[in-house]
């Protein structure tokens, strides 16, 4: 059964009054069963696959889509100036007008009803970004102290979020702007300022995603530097095993060979003497290594170039 929605003292109410109303909510079959211009037919056709918000003009207004950021909720509406048609088969309207009614929204005509809509759609989308940069902000202390590896799968659900509202913000600022702009009596002058607010506020959240944007791809650029730096620090101390392996390696190698007559062989102070310049070798090496800040894993190499610095 179909929902519909008056005004009241320049308030959205629910219901009828006087037998009339501003704003109607139907299921997409109702809808269809409805006498349709042929491009409000293509608009509702593209209800179910649609991927941003957009605006259509037809001969009596206009015909859109609304499609929410994670791209699983749809919504059309047909809007005429006299009446606002929702066709939903959800309870993203429901809802929204709800609130709409709850916080008093004023409106003016058809296209205020569809104004107040978007708007309590938009309602918590500040407190959304806030929350997003605290995520980011605590991924990058996590990655600034190195205690523990930061959550990519939050990391990739917030960057997939981003895309979706960008998305999300293009169409709507899109829509908003058309009918904001509007002269052809669609739109009353009251809802046009309502619309260009609208639009204004859009405008805001695209700005703030764009920094928050930013922001993530330092973040993620922080993180793989950090990647980086740990695979380079263990290929840093394999190189310097190695390295200090390799004289030992070198001495047995060539105390191993099958000749009867080598240095320190037949006397008895050799095995010990092979020792010792073993034990030397392997002290000046490392010596060497952590006086050039090999063996601290960079940290002591950059301690003391501030220092120096």
């Amino acid at each position: 059964m179909a929902r519909t929605w008056h005004i009241a003292n320049g308030h959205l109410a629910t219901g009828e009054k006087d037998g009339g109303h501003v704003a109607t909510l139907l299921r997409l079959e109702e809808a269809r069963s409805r006498s349709l211009s042929h491009t409000q037919r293509e608009v509702l056709d593209q209800l179910e696959h649609a991927a941003m918000p957009f605006l259509e003009r037809t001969s009596t207004g206009a015909a859109g889509l609304v499609v929410t950021p994670s791209g699983r909720r749809r919504f059309g509406f047909i809007l005429t100036p006299n009446e606002l048609l929702l066709i939903d088969d959800g309870d993203v309207c429901a809802t929204a007008l709800g609130r709409a009614v709850e916080n008093r929204a004023r409106v003016e005509g058809a296209a205020g009803a569809l104004c107040a809509l978007l708007r309590e759609l938009l309602r918590d989308h500040p407190a959304r970004l806030s929350l997003m940069r605290e995520d980011f902000e605590l991924m990058e202390q996590q990655v600034l102290e190195g205690r523990e590896h930061p959550d990519r799968r939050k990391m990739m659900a917030d960057s997939r979020r981003m895309l979706g509202l960008d998305t999300f913000y293009q169409g709507m600022s899109d829509l908003a702007g058309d009918l904001a702009e509007d002269d052809s009596g669609l739109v009353a002058p009251a809802d046009r300022a309502r619309l260009r607010s609208l639009a204004r506020l859009l405008g805001r959240l695209a700005a703030r995603l764009e920094s928050l944007q930013d922001y993530s791809l330092q973040v993620h650029g922080l993180y793989q530097e950090s990647i980086d730096m740990r695979q380079n620090n263990v290929m840093q101390w394999l190189t310097v095993v190695t390295t200090i392996v390799m004289p030992l390696t070198l001495i047995t190698g060539w105390y191993g060979m099958n000749f009867p007559h080598m240095a320190l062989f037949d006397v008895p102070w050799g095995y010990a003497v092979v020792i010792v310049a073993c034990v030397v070798i392997v002290a000046v090496e490392v010596a060497f290594f952590w006086h050039h800040g090999w063996l601290s894993f960079g940290e002591r190499r950059r301690g003391g170039g501030e220092r120096r610095g």
